[in-house]
């Protein structure tokens, strides 16, 4: 997030730049295998399902296909096999005796009828090239003429088969209506003068319904049936490397705490060795030469006292920087300890160090650990540059975060100058907004040349409990 500029009143007359910078990140989890398995489990039925979507719209394509193709088989079978042979040229002869033609139509009906109830055909039509009905098993459409299709024409010209679905609403299939939606496949005959007659033929369409439902069934179940090895050949290896994965992590995180561990360990030996050894003696000095002071008259009693004062000094020191290696742990000796420990560099430097902590504070040891960070380096940021006499430190609950605020007395800064600056020496800066980001947590600064400096940092507690 941009930084956020604005003016505190708090203040009173003098400008004071507020500058906030938001750091905060998800922290890093543990891997969520049971979310992985779930998710691997969902992306294969998606993909199974968007398979099976699209081989049911190719099955319904492929379905039509093969339907258009049975039929056009059908009926070129039927109209060389039975229909040709039944064929008389009275059928089509218009100077032919009606006897004739009632012959010859006859001869037609009994063929025909014979092997529509063979196919499931709803409908048959004879037509002459100029568009009459010259035979059907529905008389009423006989001796009618109706404009032959383009396709109708070609497939008299060219003596081919062919389907199509059938338009109900031309006048020549009103008979056909209310029985569904209707494939018409069509083919030339000739009668024995050679002449070439249009034969149609109507199928019902539920045909070409079951064959889809029949491959799109069929194509589903191989999909999900694929989809459903490749999720029991892919669960134990996703299983396998997320056990594999969650060992990793408990052993960088066991190796982790020995590390953790054997430094604490080390930090301990050393001040203990620095208490044992060098201080003890250091402090037995001072304590001789200052006995040996104030026993003794004269210039050389101001030489040893001096002496004395030094050593003192040293101890002081030294035993802040013991506190540095062995600071008190706050999550084992309190946060006011640790704190306590914290700002010991302030009150060697000569600062009054006043702490404002609450006697137990209901957050986390991430947040107590970053809390401790925090004023550390905020404290040695005064001592190095605010020339302050006062710091004052305060810890506060404010919701679902730990709120702490470093204040000194000293000269400020200009804050946007030097938080622009990338130089080493503001290396403070940067140290107190990698505490914030490494915490998930939020930075505020109010400082201006001559108005002293606070730092507020606020990290999640991450604990439920109130105060």
């Amino acid at each position: 997030m941009p930084g956020r500029r604005t003016l505190d009143s708090e203040y009173g007359d003098d400008a004071v730049l507020v500058v906030r910078r938001d750091l905060r990140r998800r922290p890093a989890r543990s891997v969520p295998w049971r979310r992985v398995l779930v998710g691997v489990v969902l992306a294969a039925l998606l993909g199974g399902a968007a398979v099976a979507t699209v081989g049911t719209l190719v099955s319904q394509r492929t379905a039509e296909g093969f339907a258009v193709a049975d039929a056009t088989d059908d009926t070129a079978a039927v109209a060389r096999a039975v229909v040709e042979p039944a064929l008389l040229d009275a059928v089509a002869d218009p100077g032919a005796s009606a006897a004739d033609r009632r012959a010859a139509a006859d001869r037609l009906d009994r063929a025909v009828r014979a092997v529509t109830a063979a196919t499931g055909a709803v409908r048959v039509k004879l037509w002459a090239a100029d568009g009459t009905v010259l035979w059907s098993d529905e008389p009423r459409l006989v001796g009618q003429r109706f404009a032959l299709s383009e396709d109708d024409l070609e497939a008299l010209e060219s003596d081919r088969s062919d389907a199509e679905v059938s338009d109900l609403t031309a006048p020549e299939n009103r008979y056909e209506r209310g029985q569904g939606p209707l494939l018409e496949a069509y083919q030339a005959v000739h009668v024995p003068s050679g002449d070439a007659l249009l034969l149609e033929v109507y199928y019902p369409y539920d045909a070409v319904l079951g064959s889809a439902a029949s491959l799109r069934s069929a194509f589903a179940t191989l999909a999900f049936g694929t989809v459903g090895v490749g999720i029991a050949l892919l669960l134990p290896v996703v299983l396998w490397l997320l056990l594999r994965l969650r060992s990793g992590q408990h052993d960088r995180e066991r190796l982790l705490v020995r590390a953790l561990d054997a430094e604490t360990a080390e930090r301990r030996r050393l001040a203990a060795d620095l208490h044992d050894g060098p201080v003890q003696d250091i402090a037995g000095l001072a304590l001789g030469l200052g006995a040996a002071a104030r026993s003794m008259p004269g210039p050389g009693a101001t030489v040893l006292e001096e002496s004395a004062t030094t050593l003192r000094s040293a101890v002081s020191a030294l035993r802040s920087s013991m506190s540095a290696i062995q600071p008190a742990a706050p999550d084992r000796d309190g946060l006011g300890a640790a704190l306590d420990d914290a700002t010991a560099r302030g009150r060697a430097a000569g600062l009054a160090v006043r702490l404002d902590v609450p006697a137990t504070v209901p957050a986390a040891p991430p947040a107590l650990l970053a809390a401790v960070r925090f004023v550390r380096e905020a404290v040695a940021n005064a001592v190095r540059h605010a020339r302050a006499t006062t710091v004052r430190v305060r810890v506060d609950r404010r919701d679902d975060e730990l709120v702490v605020r470093v204040s000194d007395d000293g000269v400020g800064f200009d804050a946007e100058a030097v938080l622009r600056s990338r130089r080493s020496g503001h290396l403070g800066t940067t140290l107190l907004r990698q505490i914030a980001e490494d915490a998930g947590g939020s930075l505020l600064l109010r400082t201006a040349p001559g108005a002293g400096t606070t730092w507020e940092l606020a990290v999640p507690a991450g604990t439920e409990s109130g105060w």
